[in-house]
């Protein structure tokens, strides 16, 4: 007789719970009212729903990379290959009861994979955002404000009282032959404070989640330098495909997107340099270039860095149309710039 597994599943009322167990990196997350610089300094373990939060990670004797085994540079799955991510988990439980949000990314510069603290947005200050977020990795799409502002709603904050509030910070691992390993193996960090919610502060909650949601569309990861990349754009060996023919094809169709190019490089790239898409019945649509084309745009007069991608549309009989800008970020996507930075 075969042995009968039975599994009962108990449901409570959530939109989802998901927890990365990982072994967590050596470090602690912190909390405070005030946006963290480079220390800890002034970090609390309650607050009042009244207040602004910030987060701060300090990890001991690691650098963000090391802990999250993040990509080397040029290896990131992101648009300029440097950069990354992290996904942002945030869980509220009271009397027993838990939600949680999994479907967030926090945006990592290249320039912060080599440290040892990472500070992040909890519940801030309009004025004051740092973190971009989004819903999908690539970045490019999705941009939320700070989960624990989505999470304000009467079917979790039903009444006034202590929550407790905890933040997840973690990132999708793999084995030595390149396959993703179960979320038990992710390197994570995390932290928890009480958060004593009062139903008076609704309107002002809804108020700054609406104007943080603004900022982080308008390009709140502002840089403050060009990436290295630009000084560095790869050289393509096709004809086609010279400085002066690419900066020709930008000139030409950026302004149908009302954007105006400033700056451009060519992206590194592994494999062959033009690669075929078909559609899902394996017809040819078009041959794109690999690499990206990063580009520094201006746009009603802000300044933002995208990307574009090159490519020539079937058209039948073995032939292909003319090289056009066909695809890439949207004009307000990419991360803004002061315009007097781009030199």
């Amino acid at each position: 007789m075969k042995n009968i597994i039975i599994i009962l599943c108990f449901f409570g009322f959530s939109f989802f719970s998901s927890k990365a167990a990982g072994d967590p990196p050596a470090g602690k997350i912190y909390f405070s009212d005030k946006p963290f610089t480079t220390g800890n300094a002034g970090n609390k373990t309650s607050f009042k729903s009244s207040e602004f939060i910030y987060g701060r990670l300090e990890l001991n004797n690691q650098t963000l990379k090391d802990a999250f085994k993040l990509p080397e540079d040029g290896k990131s799955t992101m648009k300029n290959k440097n950069d990354s991510y992290l996904r942002y988990t945030i869980t509220i439980t009271k009397d027993g009861y838990q939600w949680g949000y999994d479907l967030n990314y926090i945006y990592v510069l290249g320039k912060d994979k080599n440290s040892t603290s990472f500070n992040f947005d909890v519940l801030p200050n309009p004025a004051q955002v740092t973190s971009l977020m989004s819903m999908v990795e690539e970045f490019d799409v999705g941009f939320i404000p700070s989960p624990l502002y989505r999470e304000i709603d009467p079917r979790i904050f039903n009444d006034n009282g202590n929550y407790t509030v905890k933040i997840t910070l973690s990132s999708e691992s793999h084995d030595g032959w390149g396959k993703a390993e179960p979320m038990e193996k992710w390197p994570v960090a995390e932290g928890e404070f009480d958060f004593a919610f009062d139903a008076n502060d609704i309107a002002t909650l809804k108020k700054n989640s609406k104007e943080v949601g603004d900022a982080v569309q308008n390009g709140v990861n502002r840089v403050t330098r060009l990436p290295d990349y630009f000084a560095n754009s790869t050289k393509l060996s096709d004809p086609m495909l010279s400085n002066a023919n690419i900066n020709a094809i930008l000139k030409r169709d950026l302004p149908g997107r009302h954007m105006t190019l400033l700056k451009f490089a060519v992206g590194s790239y592994t494999g062959p340099l033009w690669k075929i898409e078909k559609n899902d019945l394996g017809l040819i649509l078009r041959r794109y270039v690999t690499p990206d084309i990063n580009v520094v745009f201006k746009f009603e007069n802000t300044c933002y860095i995208g990307y574009v991608r090159l490519w020539q549309e079937y058209q039948g009989g073995g032939k292909y149309g003319p090289l056009i800008a066909g695809g890439g970020s949207c004009n307000t996507c990419g991360d803004k710039i002061d315009c007097s930075l781009v030199k």
